[in-house]
């Protein structure tokens, strides 16, 4: 009776011990989005990772070997583990106050919010580029503030027009009060 009691607690034990683990991705399969964790001897089977959106709306961002991450396994049972999110290190921290929302990227591009200063900023790493793809109209509004426009390659604008201070400046502009010489002609039309 004693063995079968002993048995029970070292399964107890067992499933205790692997209901939390603190380990590393040791490997990555990106394709399923499936990750094999490495806490000293043990190595998990691959396993899914916990994301804030996982329906019609999906948030995916991956984890890299090395990585440290914490998993949790119902009962114990390795088989239905999850990963359920990464541990920060001295390395990735993100600043000394907690007003900041910060995304860093391996190439050095940073995506930061800083919500006392009510400030957005987006830093792209030297070669990289930005773009932006709209089904609709778009609105920039820069109230009580200039909007800098700093363009050394030029500003390609194509568009049937362009208005300025609600006068067309576009490529179908006219100008009154033209005469041939040096005069100056009138504002557009």
């Amino acid at each position: 009776m004693t063995a079968r009691y002993d048995k029970d607690i070292t399964d107890l034990q067992r499933r205790l011990s692997n209901s939390v683990i603190v380990g590393s991705i040791s490997k990555v399969d990106h394709r399923q989005g499936r990750y094999r964790v490495k806490a000293g001897a043990l190595e998990s089977d691959w396993l899914p990772m916990a994301t804030p959106r996982a329906g019609k709306t999906s948030v995916y961002s991956s984890y890299e070997e090395g990585e440290q991450v914490i998993i949790a396994s119902p009962s114990g049972d390795l088989s239905q583990a999850v990963i359920l999110g990464a541990i920060a290190t001295e390395r990735t921290q993100a600043g000394d106050k907690g007003n900041t929302h910060v995304t860093k990227y391996p190439d050095g591009s940073v995506i930061a919010y800083d919500h006392d200063t009510h400030s957005y900023s987006m830093q792209i790493a030297e070669g990289g580029g930005f773009a932006l793809s709209i089904g609709g109209g778009v609105s920039l509004v820069a109230e009580g503030g200039k909007l800098i426009i700093n363009a050394p390659g030029g500003i390609e604008t194509v568009s049937p027009t362009l208005t300025h201070n609600e006068k067309d400046i576009g490529a179908t502009h006219r100008h009154g009060g033209v005469e041939r010489g040096s005069e100056i002609t009138d504002e557009p039309v």
